[in-house]
C-alpha cells in the first residue's frame, strides 16, 4: 500500500531530474559555445551535444532518456566537470578578486547574495562569481541579479554568459560595458527567468 502511494511521487521527481539534466545540457552546449568563441578549447565529451540522436553507444555528456541512478550520478559528475572547467577557463573568479575589484571585504558578498544582488557558483568547497562582474558598476550588476529572481546559479551564470540576440549579439556584461541600458538587459532578464520558471512548472506538473 505505502508503495503504491509513493509511486506517483518518485515518479514525479524522476521527471523533473529528467527536465534538469537536459536544461543543464542545453546550457553546457551554450557555456561550450562561448568558450569556443573565446578561442579557449572546451573539455572533450564526446561531443556532447543537447538532445543528441546517437542510439548506440550515446557520447557521455548525452541526456539519458529515462533517468536511473546511474544515469543520475553520471550527469552529476559531468555537471561538476563542467563547473571545474568554467574555474580553468576563467569565466568564473573567486570571491576574493571580485571583492578587491568593487573595493570590498570577501565578507561583504555574502549579504550582498542573501539580497539577490550577485550569485554565486559552488565549485568543490569554494564560491564563484562570474568574472563578467569585475568590469561593471555594482549597481548594474545587482538590478540585473535581481531581475533573474530564484533562478538556480547555474541558470543564472548561463543568462550572463550567453550572447543574446536582443542584446546585439553580445553578452550580458560586454553589452553593459558597451553602453547598453542597464533597464532594457533587466527586462531580457526578467524575461528569461519566466521562461525558465515556466519550464520548471511545466516539469513539475
Amino acid at each position: 500500500m505505502g508503495t503504491n502511494v509513493s509511486t506517483p511521487v518518485l515518479l514525479r521527481r524522476i521527471a523533473q531530474l529528467e527536465a534538469a539534466v537536459g536544461r543543464l545540457s542545453e546550457d553546457l552546449g551554450s557555456l561550450r559555445s562561448v568558450v569556443s568563441r573565446h578561442g579557449l578549447q572546451p573539455p572533450k565529451a564526446g561531443g556532447v551535444r543537447p538532445r543528441a540522436a546517437h542510439s548506440t553507444k550515446p557520447p557521455p555528456g548525452t541526456p539519458p532518456q529515462s533517468v536511473t541512478s546511474g544515469g543520475l550520478a553520471g550527469a552529476t559528475a559531468r555537471g561538476e566537470a563542467a563547473r571545474v572547467q568554467w574555474v580553468k577557463d576563467g569565466l568564473v573568479v573567486p570571491g576574493e578578486q571580485l571583492a578587491q575589484a568593487w573595493g570590498l571585504t570577501r565578507q561583504a558578498l555574502a549579504p550582498a547574495a542573501d539580497r539577490g544582488e550577485v550569485f554565486a557558483v559552488k565549485i568543490g568547497n569554494r564560491l564563484y562569481y562570474p568574472q563578467a562582474f569585475l568590469a561593471l558598476d555594482r549597481e548594474a550588476v545587482a538590478s540585473v541579479c535581481r531581475a533573474l529572481g530564484d533562478l538556480g546559479a547555474s541558470e543564472k551564470l548561463t543568462f550572463w554568459l550567453r550572447e543574446h540576440g536582443a542584446l546585439g549579439g553580445k553578452g550580458v556584461g560586454a553589452a553593459l560595458d558597451a553602453g547598453v541600458a542597464v533597464s532594457k538587459v533587466e527586462r531580457l532578464a526578467t524575461a528569461w527567468a519566466r521562461e525558465r520558471g515556466a519550464a520548471r512548472v511545466a516539469a513539475a506538473a
